[in-house]
C-alpha cells in the first residue's frame, strides 16, 4: 500500500520531482500567534526529519523499524531545540528517548494516514 509519506519518499528520491503544496494545515486553520507558531514549527520540523529518513530509509530498502530508530536522535534534537523545552531539564534520558521515539512513530503515522496524492513539478 502506497501512503502519503511513502510516495513522498518516493518523489524527493527521484530528485527530479518538487512537492507541492506541503504547507501546514495548521498554519492556514489558526490566526498567527506565538505560541501556536512555535508548535506548527515544531510539528513541521520533526515531519520534516520523518520525510529525510523515508527518503534515505528507502534508498538503502530499510524497514520502517529501522526509519523509526534513525529517525527518534533526530526528532529529539528537534524537541531539545523547541520552545517547549526552553525552561525544562531532563530528569530521565530514559522515558525523553522513549517519548521522541514514539513523537516520531506518531508523526510518521499520521504522514502515513494521508492520502497519497501529492502534487509535483517537474524542475526545470
Amino acid at each position: 500500500m502506497t501512503t502519503f509519506l511513502k510516495k513522498l519518499g518516493q518523489i524527493l528520491l527521484k530528485g527530479t520531482q518538487i512537492a507541492v503544496g506541503i504547507m501546514p494545515v495548521v498554519q492556514q486553520s489558526f490566526p498567527t500567534s506565538q505560541p501556536v507558531q512555535q508548535v506548527t514549527d515544531t510539528l513541521t520540523a520533526v515531519a520534516g526529519v520523518i520525510a529525510q529518513v523515508e527518503v534515505i530509509g528507502q534508498a538503502l530498502g530499510q524497514p520502517g523499524s529501522q526509519k523509526l530508530i534513525a529517525a527518534a536522535p533526530l526528532v529529539a534534537q528537534v524537541v531539545l531545540q523547541s520552545a517547549f523545552m526552553a525552561k525544562h531539564e531532563i530528569a530521565d534520558p530514559a522515558k525523553f528517548n522513549a517519548a521522541c521515539t514514539t513523537i516520531a512513530g506518531g508523526v510518521a503515522d499520521l504522514m502515513n494516514s494521508l492520502k497519497e496524492n501529492v502534487e509535483t513539478v517537474n524542475k526545470a
